[in-house]
């Protein structure tokens, strides 16, 4: 059949507002007006994303956001088109509608329609909106709630605190991925999957994903550092980025100074902690000037020029006396200077919260089974990444909701308690949005607690035994070919 369902036109009220309450969204909840369902529109009618206009149209826009976003819910079988075509089936049954067939054509077909870059600009949309709006009260509490010694005037001073970390993900096994993607150089053809590498941009306070750049894994300009610099222009006067050593060059940290954003990052290896001719400013902190390097290969002349011949920085030393810690000490460089108000304790406090964005990766790759992406183009690939962090965002979302209404912090909630709530609710949501059902959403959202356990330590080792398979030594068509062969 040409279409996957065949009914009369969707009433014209479900539009985006669909997603929205699914969501389990009423107009009296904090935050409300940070998804707004014409914003979406908009962003959708400025990327060209225009189809399901006929009268007898199953898949409009936002029944396809709806149906994408659904699956995101999901691991194993209920995470296929076939599921999430059920699921619009099952919407539509809800509605009264008939129902001639289930077939995957018609969803896939208008899911390819909807662009990577329309689901990025409303993922970036929702952080950007609840990070203006959230209380800069709740931001000091929950800086004070993970042993920042910060002041209201030194977190109004300081902006957003970002922390940065990378990761990578695999792909479907096809000529395409493979083309722009490709497999560890390492493997031989046929044995290995593309691997997509990401640097992501989190919030520490409230955990949302402010931005993202994926790349091949290997390749020139592929690095970590160079898909972070893709992403410094979404950087604020004002904001603290916080990053491992690997990201704590003279470009990055020059980048940074020129757009009035501070750094508070582990000092780089090659770079000596007690550098000749620093500063002293007590026995834990001082002062040094880094000097431009020689023009890297990437740079531009004109860019070269525009960078700072110095940069003053700043050597705090941090001393761990826990046991089990693998650094027992290391220095955190930052440009940060004033030392009354940001005081050691608070550059301490900050990059100890670098690994907040650990558990966000885990949550995004683990939690929402982006760690494997099943897409064979890489379009698609880019789209199932993006609808991954659109769940991500919406669910984290959710959490801010329930953190104003019942007066938590965000890393006080549990991501996968919301993930399940609005997985339950995805459907029925869509169909019965009640303000009871609203008040069940936020109070199964706080319901449950995260432990905080800053000095948790634990074994880098798994205890349950995998499976041991032999490994494919030749592409699976010539060992298939070879096993036909022997028998």
């Amino acid at each position: 059949m040409a279409a996957s369902i065949s009914n009369s036109r969707l009433p014209s009220s479900l539009n985006f507002d669909l997603i929205k309450d699914s969501m389990l969204q009423t107009d009296d909840l904090p935050l409300a007006e940070v998804l707004d369902s014409d914003q979406w529109q908009e962003t959708f009618t400025a990327h060209g994303i225009e189809f399901g206009t006929e009268e007898d149209a199953i898949y409009t826009p936002a029944i396809t956001l709806w149906a994408l976003i659904s699956q995101v819910f999901f691991k194993g079988e209920m995470r296929s088109c076939k599921a999430a075509v059920g699921r619009v089936a099952s919407l539509w049954a809800t509605l009264g509608k008939q129902i001639c067939s289930t077939n995957t054509g018609a969803y896939c077909r208008a899911r390819a329609k909807i662009t990577w870059e329309a689901l990025r600009d409303i993922c970036c949309q929702i952080a950007q909106s609840a990070e203006a709006m959230y209380d800069s009260q709740d931001v000091d509490r929950e800086l004070r709630q993970h042993d920042v010694v910060a002041d209201a005037q030194s977190v109004s001073t300081s902006g957003r605190i970002l922390l940065v970390d990378g990761f990578t993900v695999t792909a479907a096994d096809t000529l395409a991925n493979q083309a722009v993607f490709p497999q560890n150089r390492s493997q031989e053809a046929g044995l290995g999957f593309p691997i997509i590498r990401g640097v992501s941009l989190i919030s520490m306070v409230t955990g949302l994903l402010v931005d993202l750049a994926v790349g091949p894994y290997a390749g020139k300009q592929s690095g970590e550092t160079a898909l972070l610099r893709q992403m410094l222009e979404q950087l604020q006067p004002g904001d603290t980025l916080v990053a491992d050593c690997f990201y704590c060059t003279y470009w990055i940290a020059a980048a940074c100074q020129a757009n009035g954003v501070n750094i508070v990052m582990k000092n780089h290896d090659k770079r000596d902690d007690n550098p000749f001719g620093a500063r002293r400013i007590d026995k834990h902190q001082r002062t040094t000037v880094w000097l431009r390097p020689r023009r890297p290969d990437w740079m531009s002349e004109d860019e070269y020029a525009a960078c700072p011949e110095q940069i003053e920085i700043r050597l705090v030393d941090v001393i761990i006396e826990q046991p089990g810690f693998r650094s027992r000490k290391y220095t955190i460089a930052t440009t940060i200077l004033d030392t009354e108000i940001f005081t050691r304790d608070w550059i301490t406090g900050v990059y100890r919260s670098r690994w907040l964005v650990e558990l966000d990766i885990r949550s995004i790759k683990s939690s929402l089974g982006m760690d494997i992406l099943r897409a064979k183009t890489p379009a698609m690939v880019q789209t199932e990444i993006w609808s991954c962090l659109l769940a991500y965002n919406l669910i984290r979302m959710k959490m801010l909701q329930s953190c104003s209404a019942n007066g938590r912090m965000p890393r006080t909630l549990s991501f996968t308690t919301t993930q399940q709530l609005l997985a339950n609710n995805w459907l029925l949501g869509s169909v019965l949005l009640t303000p009871e059902l609203s008040e069940l959403g936020q109070q199964t959202s706080a319901s449950e607690i995260v432990g905080r356990r800053p000095d948790r330590v634990e074994p880098r080792a798994n205890k349950r035994r995998p499976k041991l398979l032999a490994l494919l030594t030749k592409p699976r068509a010539q060992a298939k070919l070879l096993l036909i062969v022997a028998a």
